[in-house]
């Protein structure tokens, strides 16, 4: 294992270095000043990688290099990026994945990458766009997808709803539009908030989320159509600004 977090460290990582340590199974750099291009190039034993909280403005994963990496947390830096570039290569084996507070540019690749161990997926605050990955409704695992704070956009894919792990939802802050899928609601008894606030969601909201009664549920500013469905309104915390 190899700490050097929250010092005053600075300038550029030399990757091969890192290569060389074939045995290291954990890295954290985090609260430092490192920059220039963060290199996700690691020997066969890394597990755990924490380069949270720099100045790197760029990142990439080397294709068969660090196959054993389970999490990756990017956040809180400066790469500024298209995120097709970011996804290539990502390890199969990860299992969280957090690149928030970043300036991921684009869409999510065409091909999504079938990353069926990630249990925790968050890029918030970022400038992604285009649609959410019809692919997620198969990362069977998944306990957490937050992708608030982008620019994501048409409808929610109702296989999200079929995910019976997820205890978190976060979809807030986009410009998703279309329905809420009645899938949502298949959620119940799992999933402890469902966050689809301030988005360009029309249409009424199905009866179906009426089984969520345990369920936080945020749905305030978007354009849906009162009123609600009987069972939404018991749920003691369904919180909505609009006059459903």
């Amino acid at each position: 294992m190899l700490d050097l977090a929250e010092n005053k460290l600075e300038g550029s990582l030399n990757a091969t270095e890192f290569w060389k340590l074939r045995y290291l199974t954990s890295i954290d750099i985090s609260m430092n000043d490192f920059g220039g291009h963060a290199d996700m190039y690691f020997g066969p034993a890394m597990v755990y990688v924490n380069y949270s909280r720099n100045h790197f403005t760029s990142a990439g994963f080397k294709r068969f290099a660090g196959g054993m990496m389970s999490v990756v947390n990017l956040s809180n830096n400066l790469i500024d990026m298209e995120a097709v570039d970011l996804f290539q290569n990502v390890p199969l084996n990860v299992t969280e994945l957090n690149l928030s507070n970043n300036t991921l540019r684009g869409a999510f690749p065409d091909s999504f990458p079938f990353l069926g161990k990630l249990t925790r997926f968050t890029i918030v605050n970022n400038d992604m766009e285009g649609p959410i990955p019809l692919g997620l409704a198969d990362f069977t695992d998944l306990t957490v997808l937050d992708f608030a704070g982008n620019k994501l956009s048409q409808g929610i894919p109702p296989g999200i709803g079929y995910l019976k792990k997820l205890t978190v939802l976060n979809l807030s802050s986009n410009v998703l539009g279309s329905s809420i899928p009645g899938s949502l609601g298949r959620m119940e008894g799992v999933l402890e908030m469902l966050d689809l606030s301030n988005n360009e969601l029309v249409g009424r909201i199905p009866s179906e989320l009426g089984e969520l009664q345990e369920t936080i549920v945020l749905l305030g500013g978007n354009s849906l159509t009162p009123p609600a469905p009987l069972g939404v309104c018991k749920i003691a915390t369904v919180k909505d600004d609009q006059d459903l």
